[in-house]
Order: C-alpha cells, then sequence, then structure tokens
C-alpha cells in the first residue's frame, strides 16, 4: 500500500494521475478505479452492520423490519435494491459506499469531524481501490448475498437445510444466470471472500450526483464438515476476514488543509448542495451560503 500526504486539490489531481493504472483508461472495460473518502483516517473501513458483534448477528432482523415498517419503499424492488434504499436511510448493512469521482471522495475526506480524546482534530483520508472487476447489480453473486441477509442468515450459521433452500429461491428468481445458482451461493461460502465491487443502477438524485458504487463485503466462511445440521458458519467480522485489510492507495489530508481544500473544490462545483441535491440539504447551502457573504454586517 502506498500512502500519501495531501497538501491542496491541484497536489492531490497530479497524485491521483500518476497513481492510476493505464489500463483503467478504458471506459468500455470492466475495470475501474473506485475511491472512498473518510473524514477521519483512523476510522475503520468496515461496514456499519460489521463493526459490532450484536450488529452481525441482527442483520437480517434489521432488514426484516425495515421491509415491514416501510414497505412502500421495497415494493417491486429486488433484494440488492433494498439493501441499498435501507443503507441510504441508516439501516446497518454489509454495503460501503464508494464513488468513481475522486473529487467526490476528497470532499467527504474533508469533513468536519469532533476532536479525538486527545484534543486533536482527525486528519481525512481518500482511499483507492482497483478491483479486478465491477459487477452490474443483477449479478448472481451480488443477488446471492441480498436473499441470504434478507431471509436465510440466523446468526453466523448456515444450516444446510437453509442453504439447499436458498438455491432454490435464486432458482427461481427469475435472474439472469439463475442456473448457476449453486455456483453462486458456494461463491459466497468461501474462505477467502474477495472485494465485490457493485455499478448500481442510478435510481436516485443522491447516487447519480455522488457517482456512487458500492463495496458489497462478506467474511470468512468456515465448513463444518463434521456436522449433520449446519453447513458453516461465517466468521465474525474484520479487516482480514473480510478481505478489506488490503487497499492500494491512502491519500492523508491534514485537517489544517481540510477548509482550503472544500474551498478549491467548491470553485469546481463540488459541494454540499450538489451531492445531496435534496431540498433540506439544498435549503442547508442557502442559508450558510449568505451567511458566509456576510452582506448586511452591522447594519439593522
Amino acid at each position: 500500500m502506498t500512502e500519501l500526504e495531501i497538501k491542496s486539490l491541484p497536489d492531490y489531481l497530479t497524485q491521483i494521475f500518476a497513481h492510476k493504472s493505464t489500463e483503467f483508461y478504458n471506459d468500455a472495460a470492466d475495470l475501474k478505479i473506485l475511491y472512498r473518502g473518510q473524514a477521519n483516517s483512523s476510522w475503520s473501513l468496515l461496514p456499519s452492520v460489521f463493526r459490532t458483534a450484536d450488529d452481525f448477528q441482527n442483520e437480517r432482523v434489521f432488514i426484516r423490519e425495515y421491509e415491514r415498517q416501510m414497505p412502500e419503499m421495497c415494493s417491486g424492488k429486488d433484494g440488492l435494491s433494498i439493501l441499498i434504499d435501507a443503507q441510504h436511510f441508516g439501516i446497518p448493512t454489509r454495503l460501503l459506499d464508494v464513488t468513481l469521482n475522486p473529487l467526490v471522495a476528497l470532499y467527504f475526506a474533508c469533513e468536519d469531524t469532533p476532536s479525538s480524546d486527545k484534543g486533536r482534530k482527525p486528519d481525512g483520508v481518500v482511499i483507492q481501490f482497483e478491483p479486478s472487476a465491477v459487477f452490474q447489480q443483477n449479478d448472481i453473486t451480488a443477488l446471492a448475498y441480498a436473499e441470504y441477509v434478507r431471509h436465510y442468515k440466523t446468526g453466523a450459521h448456515l444450516s444446510d437445510g437453509l442453504k439447499s433452500a436458498l438455491i432454490t429461491s435464486i432458482k427461481q428468481s427469475g435472474c439472469r444466470f439463475s442456473n448457476d445458482a449453486a455456483s453462486a451461493v458456494e461463491n459466497i461460502l468461501t474462505d477467502n471472500p474477495g472485494q465485490l465491487f457493485i455499478s448500481p443502477t442510478y435510481s436516485n438524485a443522491r447516487i447519480i450526483a455522488q457517482e456512487g458504487a458500492f463495496l458489497l463485503c462478506a467474511t470468512s466462511y468456515v465448513k463444518e464438515e463434521d456436522s449433520n445440521i449446519w453447513d458453516g458458519y461465517f466468521q465474525t467480522p474484520n479487516l482480514k476476514n473480510s478481505g478489506l485489510d488490503h487497499v492500494d492507495v491512502r491519500y492523508v489530508v491534514p485537517h489544517a488543509k481540510k477548509k482550503e481544500i472544500l474551498q478549491q473544490l467548491d470553485s469546481v462545483g463540488i459541494r454540499e448542495s450538489t451531492l445531496f441535491p435534496d431540498a433540506e440539504h439544498k435549503a442547508k447551502a442557502i442559508t450558510a451560503a449568505i451567511r458566509k457573504a456576510n452582506l448586511f454586517s452591522g447594519s439593522v
């Protein structure tokens, strides 16, 4: 892994192009560089539902209750779309937000956060991934993960019966390559999970504005050959068994440079109101812009 310190927007762009493999310039290829911005460089890369053992155990319950209590948001949607929407509304999921646009990632890396325990404001970071492939939202392996989470996850273990039911469910889904359901399920039951990057359907304005994509995360699966009940179990998540312990480049943004870089990003159209194009954020941006301009300072 390469780690670089970023001091300005021009500096960042120079480094981005210096660390971009030439084959990733082919837009027709299924090869893309993806980025994630984090306002605190020490934050874990684990997705929200993997950050505590309790949340990991309750993953299916989170999604079940989201679908039960917000049915209007789920009607007619495939499993992965439901997970993406749940993530959007703050439900803990195994999805990690990434973007195709390095400027968007830099914006999030420059956001302000509370001081650390030592009273120091944290540096931000942009993490660069170069995956071997980016899968479409209707990929059968992505569907297998989504259906497992929604209907067949009971704690960390997976019984032989639930494994068979999951394969049958995927076969009956009518998705592309559904006849390969057994292979898809075996792909998710691996002791060496890869980074499954998902290029989603651009179904909402925020994903479009942020050029969003997702990393669908898994943990190592351990087979239980001597059990008559369990096929195996997923290990409690950590960076290593989730395949998240390796990234290509980290661009560290010193806290002292965040404000200046945000101003530079604003000058090229990367700001809160463009990345969050809903009415609430637009109103917030209007208020902030007027206060910043301070048009009638000292008048009554």
